[in-house]
């Protein structure tokens, strides 16, 4: 979402045009101060944005390679294990991070992906129904009961093929076997086997229409199938059954965004707020919303609400300079993307939307350092450059 928007100011704010060959800049790898934990997050941002594109492994090798000694993956293992742990502590954390850090988890990039798929893991687990029956028995199961007991010991073990065979014994034996069924959805939504996870939730749905976490389960799934109009109306069956279920107000939002339906997505949001006022994710999303319908000041207002639940919310801060460049307040959008560049001093897109807003007020000089910077940050990126070159232009024309 955040992507979203800042190409949206870009388009506004300036024209997008092909740029020459880049040169090799100068230095040696060595010289590369080691990354710090903001660092990383914003990297792995764009990698957990490459994988939602279909990215593989050659490709994230590619981009940590571009990093040099940084791209090292013990050192990008010591630090997501440090960023699990801050995940693990939130009450409400993105869906998308489970489902996204099992993908990584899947791609053999040795220790990083091994340390991937254990967070991924538990995010996903805490996200669906846990296993409710005892473990199996050592002897080989003779019933339902005896597999799906089975199923949960694999499950435990992350031994999810070996899940998925237990759970299907289950439900072989016992049909209408509600909590079988239900298990067998949530480990193939674990191995992101979406299509078959769907039928499954539709199986147990079938067997008990009134279950609030499996409709949640089969939105879910759709939303992570690409159908958000299927997705929005599963989340809208599990709220009129569970009122206040949070997260289903938050992802029948997003979908709703998706669809560019904006202003029911900011109702979604505020209902999410409504049941949980310190949700600093729906207000941020509310912000985004907003931003779209051109509310300027209101998603500012949403962006602040966030950022006084966290004030290191460095995402928010960025949503805000951008609300506030287009509309017109660019100090004050120069302002909130210095904090980002405080938090995050490598953040590539911060320094890029601070020159796009010091060239709409003319300030050239101040523009062409600020694509520099991003320039330093990301050598690779055509836009900059095109950017650097145009501010360039222009204090040449007034200059003349």
């Amino acid at each position: 979402m955040v992507r979203e928007i800042w190409q949206s100011l870009r388009g506004l704010l300036g024209e997008e045009r092909s740029s020459p060959e880049l040169q090799e800049p100068e230095g040696s790898a060595s010289s590369l101060p080691p990354l710090e934990d903001q660092d990383y997050e914003l990297l792995f941002t764009q990698i957990v944005e490459g994988l939602r594109l279909g990215w593989d492994r050659d490709r994230v090798q590619d981009f940590l390679g571009a990093l040099s000694w940084r791209g090292d993956l013990h050192l990008w293992a010591d630090w997501l294990r440090r960023f699990g742990d801050r995940l693990q502590t939130q009450e409400n954390p993105n869906p998308e991070w489970g489902v996204r850090l099992v993908q990584l988890g899947r791609l053999g990039c040795g220790e990083f992906s091994q340390v991937a798929l254990n967070i991924g893991t538990g995010l996903m687990q805490r996200q669906m129904p846990a296993p409710t029956a005892p473990p199996a028995a050592p002897t080989p199961p003779q019933d339902a009961q005896g597999w799906f007991g089975e199923g949960n010991v694999k499950l435990n073990a992350g031994d999810w093929t070996g899940a998925i065979a237990a759970y299907r014994e289950a439900v072989k034996l016992k049909p209408d076997y509600l909590e079988g069924w239900s298990n067998l959805g949530a480990v193939l939504f674990y191995s992101q086997q979406y299509a078959e996870a769907l039928e499954v939730f539709d199986r147990a749905l079938a067997l008990q229409s009134e279950n609030a976490s499996l409709w949640f389960n089969r939105g879910f799934t759709l939303s992570l199938l690409n159908r958000p109009a299927e997705a929005i109306d599963a989340y809208e069956k599990a709220l009129q059954l569970q009122p206040d279920l949070v997260v289903a107000w938050q992802n029948r939002g997003v979908d709703l965004m998706h669809l560019e339906q904006h202003q029911e997505a900011v109702r979604c949001f505020e209902q999410a707020i409504q049941l949980k006022p310190d949700f600093g994710e729906a207000w941020n999303s509310r912000g985004n919303a907003l931003f779209k319908l051109t509310r300027y000041e209101d998603a500012v207002t949403s962006y602040d609400r966030s950022i006084e639940l966290q004030s290191d919310r460095a995402e928010a801060w960025f949503n805000r300079g951008l609300a506030l460049a287009a509309n017109s307040q660019t100090s004050e959008a120069i302002a909130s993307f210095d904090r980002v560049i405080s938090l995050q001093p490598n953040n590539f897109e911060a320094w890029v939307n601070r020159g796009l807003t010091l060239m709409s007020s003319q300030r050239f000089l101040e523009a062409i350092a600020s694509f520099d910077r991003a320039i330093e940050i990301n050598p690779s990126d055509p836009h900059a450059i095109a950017y650097r070159q145009q501010a360039q232009d222009l204090l040449e024309q007034t200059a003349s």
